[in-house]
């Protein structure tokens, strides 16, 4: 048995052929096709392997995308900077991105990160709710309870009334969402002149993983437009929170060491 057939016949090899190559639409790419021009692929071939190995990346780094937040909330035990609307918008902004993926079948590579992001955003809105229980900005009991039960509505409408033809709707409505969450995000960075806990690392990991996605995205699932406009969208938005961040930087480490002196007294 010569080299090439030893990997080839390998059942390894054939297994990653399988949820590397057999999702691809082009009729230049497929498992059969991939493994038989090993060890040198095919441009079609490697460019897709490619795209899922960025798409795990994508979802390993996202793993600790508001890492930097949280560490930020928890140090300062503040949520200041932080548009309570803004966090529970993106809540429903990943879940979108993630259960329409989810619900079309879209392969994991191509949207983990959305339900890594989920997760973590959930996390940040808690902590919000944590933080200011007291205060002049505080948050009442009842209106917790209101999120969580919309929340819960949500989860209930995605899986259980919208049908195939109609789960569109979660993207076609995104960049509203996303609109809204960013926008009152940025107008609240507008009004204080400093931006908090918000993280520089988190919004260019966002900024660089949304340009990043679209190229993924266009490889692993096509040219979705409701994903694609949703991931444009984001571009601009992120890009403009970047900027504020940048600009408003001086006056937030100031605004956080007042902060911080404020609460060793």
């Amino acid at each position: 048995m010569t080299m090439v057939d030893a990997i080839t016949n390998n059942p390894f090899i054939s297994q990653l052929a399988q949820w590397a190559w057999s999702a691809d639409p082009s009729p230049k790419v497929s498992p059969q096709i991939c493994v038989d021009s090993l060890p040198l692929l095919t441009m079609p071939c490697l460019s897709r392997l490619l795209a899922k190995a960025i798409g795990i990346g994508i979802i390993c780094l996202s793993c600790i995308n508001k890492a930097p937040v949280l560490s930020n909330m928890i140090a300062s035990r503040s949520a200041a900077g932080l548009a309570v609307t803004a966090a529970c918008g993106e809540v429903v902004m990943y879940s979108n991105a993630a259960f329409y993926n989810l619900l079309a079948g879209n392969p994991f590579t191509a949207y983990g990160e959305t339900m890594v992001l989920v997760v973590q955003t959930i996390g940040i809105v808690i902590l919000i709710f944590w933080f200011r229980r007291d205060g002049t900005d505080r948050i009442e009991l009842h209106q917790m309870g209101m999120v969580v039960a919309g929340y819960l509505i949500y989860l209930f409408v995605v899986f259980r009334v919208l049908t195939p033809d109609t789960q569109y709707i979660l993207m076609v409505y995104n960049p509203v969402v996303l609109l809204i969450s960013r926008g009152s995000q940025m107008l609240a960075n507008h009004k204080q002149k400093q931006t908090g806990a918000q993280s520089l690392a988190t919004t260019g990991l966002n900024l660089v993983g949304t340009l990043v996605r679209i190229g993924t995205t266009i490889k692993e699932v096509g040219w979705d437009f409701h994903i694609l406009r949703a991931y444009g969208v984001s571009v601009a938005l992120n890009f403009i929170l970047f900027v504020q961040l940048i600009v408003y930087k001086e006056n937030t480490e100031r605004f956080l060491k007042s902060l911080r002196d404020k609460k060793k007294v």
